[in-house]
Order: structure tokens, then C-alpha cells, then sequence
């Protein structure tokens, strides 16, 4: 009786250790690393928007016709410093290349205000004594818009980090106005017009491509638009004192930043 228990006891633990061998050796599940993100192709076209703020500077000075002995009074002049928000599009196309450089054509419009004038009073000629009686000529600039086409040419930094240089053409619509006046004498010359100027366009930034399609940007450009006028303005009742008012070439700094969506 006691074999046969022995005999069935051990039946069972022989049949019973290949199962346990089994689960023993049974491999553990393989580990699988996350899928690598491929590295950004910036070659192809994009579209975007831009935002900042830009400061504009022009020079602007008055002076009494036929002359200022004439007139009685001394020429006056100042800067006009304005400074606005600004808002835009751009649009373009890169091409990568020997693999680390990129470089491309852009072409963008930005409207803005930067809006800066200066008042100077009439002094006696020859002499720095204000005239009085509210004796002054205000004048003012303001540029609304500015466009450009550029060539883009850049270095990455790390695959997803653009470096740019950039610059070309530049276009943009400058206005002036000006008021020359003695209340006392009821003199009174003024003026107010537009006039889209040309230029040149140079700058830099720092482009990050966030996913394939999607990058941001950071960049800084400088204007230099010829929008030099000189405006010869008669005064009602003072047909031989016309005031002449002239306006200096307009420079635009631009701080900015940009999304972009590349196809």
C-alpha cells in the first residue's frame, strides 16, 4: 500500500516538472524603443504670419521763402521718432543643401503705424529768442506699411535650429505732414501727403521647426526707405513768404516675431 502512494507520488512530480520547465524558459517580452523622430526637411514652400513692433526715424526741417533774413526768422528743424505695433505675412521658399545650409526667397507685407512728429518755435533771425505769440512749425512722419522681397541664407545649428542672414528690396508708404504758423501775423502754411518710397531691406533671425510643417522664427530688420520730399507751400496773404518744408529718407527698425506653415 505505502509503494503504491510512493509509486503515484513520484508519477505525479515527474509528470508535473515539464510544465514547470516550460514556464521557466518561457523568454521575457522584448523591450521596443520608442520610433525615432526624423530630422526636419526645410526644403519646400511655407506661408505665415508675423507680429512685433517697429520704430521709425526721419529728419524734417521748415524754412521761410524767399530766405530767412527775409522772413525775419531762422530755419527750424527735428527728428520725427515714431514707434507702432506691426502685423504681416510673409511667404516663401528654402532649399536645403550640403546638408547644414539652407537657403531661400521671401517676400512679405507688414502694416504698421509709427506715427513721430516735433514742434519747433520761430526764433528772431540771427538769434536763438523765440518769437512768441505761439510762432511754430509742427512736422510729422509716419510710416503705414512696409513690403519686401529677400534672399534668406542660413547655417543649422541642430537640425531643428535655422541661423539666417537676410536682405533685398524694400518698399513702403511713407506719410508727412507740416504746419507753419504765427497766429499773431495770421500766417499760416500746411501740407499732408503720401508717397510709397523704395529702399533696402537687411536683417537676421533664428527659425525653430517645431514639427515637419510647423516652425516659429525671431528676427530683427532694418529699413532704409528714400522717402526724401521738399514741398513748397504758399501762405493766404503772404504770396511772396511761401515756408518750405523738407523730409529726410525714413528708417524702420523692426522686431518681430513668426509662424510658418511649410506644404
Amino acid at each position: 500500500m505505502y509503494k503504491r502512494m510512493l509509486v503515484m507520488a513520484a508519477a505525479a512530480t515527474f509528470a508535473g516538472t515539464p510544465v514547470f520547465a516550460a514556464d521557466m524558459s518561457a523568454a521575457p517580452p522584448m523591450y521596443k524603443a520608442p520610433p525615432m523622430i526624423a530630422a526636419p526637411n526645410w526644403t519646400g514652400f511655407y506661408i505665415g504670419g508675423d507680429i512685433g513692433g517697429a520704430w521709425s526715424h526721419s529728419d524734417s526741417s521748415w524754412f521761410a521763402l524767399p530766405s530767412a533774413a527775409t522772413f525775419g526768422v531762422d530755419p527750424t528743424g527735428g527728428s520725427n521718432d515714431g514707434s507702432g505695433f506691426l502685423g504681416g505675412v510673409h511667404v516663401g521658399y528654402d532649399y536645403q543643401f550640403a546638408p547644414a545650409w539652407v537657403m531661400g526667397l521671401e517676400g512679405d507685407w507688414t502694416w504698421t503705424h509709427t506715427h513721430g512728429s516735433n514742434t519747433q518755435p520761430w526764433t528772431a533771425f540771427g538769434t536763438t529768442v523765440p518769437i512768441g505769440g505761439g510762432a511754430a512749425t509742427t512736422m510729422s512722419s509716419t510710416a503705414d506699411w512696409l513690403a519686401s522681397v529677400r534672399g534668406r541664407f542660413g547655417f543649422l545649428i541642430t537640425p531643428n535650429v535655422l541661423a539666417y542672414a537676410t536682405g533685398g528690396a524694400a518698399w513702403g508708404r511713407v506719410h508727412d505732414s507740416a504746419t507753419a504758423a504765427d497766429p499773431g501775423l495770421g500766417y499760416l502754411a500746411a501740407t499732408s501727403f503720401g508717397t510709397t518710397a523704395d529702399g533696402w531691406v537687411v536683417g537676421g533671425g533664428l527659425e525653430w521647426a517645431m514639427t515637419r510643417n510647423w516652425s516659429v522664427r525671431g528676427e530683427y530688420l532694418y529699413y532704409r526707405l528714400y522717402s526724401a520730399q521738399t514741398a513748397i507751400v504758399p501762405a493766404a496773404g503772404f504770396a511772396a513768404n511761401p515756408s518750405s518744408f523738407s523730409w529726410g529718407d525714413t528708417n524702420v527698425n523692426v522686431m518681430r516675431a513668426g509662424l510658418s506653415y511649410k506644404f
